[in-house]
C-alpha cells in the first residue's frame, strides 16, 4: 500500500519537484520504482504464462479434436470389421446349414436304402425259413407215418399173436372142461 502511494507520488511529481529531493529519497524512489518494476515483470510472466497454458490448451484441445476424430475412425474401422465378422459368420453358418442339410439327406437316403436292403434281406431268410420248415415238416410226417405203419403193422401182428393165443386158449379152455 505505501509503494502505491510512493509511485502515484512519483508519477504527480514534476521535474522540479524531483530536483528538489535529496540522493536517500531519490535512491529510496529508484528503490521503489524497480521493485515496482520487478512486480510489474513478474505480473507479466505469469499472465505469458497463463497466456500460453491458454495457448496450450488450445493447442490440446485442437488435438484432443483430432484425437476424438482419430478415435471416430478407429471406431468407425473396428465397427467396420465387427460388421464383416459377422456376415462371415452369418455366411459360414449358412454354408456349414447347407452341409449339414445336404449330409442329413444323404444318411436318410443311405438309412432307407439300408433298410430296404435289411427287408429285403429278412424276406429271404424268411422265405429259405418257411421252405425249409416246410421240408422238416413234410420229412416229420413221412418219419412219422412210417413210424404209425410200423407200429401199426406190429400191433397187428400182436393182435393176430393174440388171437391165436386165444383160440388157443380157447381150444385149452375147452379141453380142460371136457375132461
Amino acid at each position: 500500500m505505501r509503494r502505491q502511494a510512493i509511485a502515484a507520488k512519483v508519477s504527480l511529481m514534476t521535474d522540479k519537484e524531483l530536483r528538489k529531493l535529496n540522493r536517500a529519497e531519490l535512491l529510496q524512489l529508484l528503490l521503489e520504482q524497480s521493485r515496482q518494476n520487478d512486480e510489474l515483470h513478474a505480473q507479466l510472466q505469469q499472465a505469458n504464462a497463463q497466456l500460453s497454458s491458454r495457448q496450450i490448451l488450445l493447442d490440446n484441445a485442437g488435438s484432443i479434436a483430432e484425437a476424438s476424430m482419430q478415435l471416430n475412425q478407429v471406431f468407425s474401422a473396428a465397427q467396420q470389421a465387427a460388421d464383416a465378422y459377422l456376415e462371415n459368420i452369418r455366411e459360414l453358418s449358412g454354408r456349414q446349414e447347407a452341409v449339414c442339410a445336404k449330409r442329413e439327406a444323404e444318411s436318410r437316403s443311405k438309412c432307407d436304402q439300408m433298410l430296404a436292403e435289411t427287408q429285403q434281406k429278412c424276406q429271404a431268410l424268411e422265405e429259405q425259413t418257411r421252405v425249409k420248415c416246410e421240408a422238416m415238416t413234410r420229412e416229420a410226417e413221412k418219419k412219422s407215418a412210417a413210424v404209425w405203419n410200423e407200429a401199426k403193422l406190429r400191433l397187428d401182428q400182436l393182435l393176430e399173436q393174440q388171437a391165436g393165443l386165444r383160440s388157443l386158449l380157447k381150444t385149452v379152455r375147452e379141453a380142460s372142461e371136457t375132461r
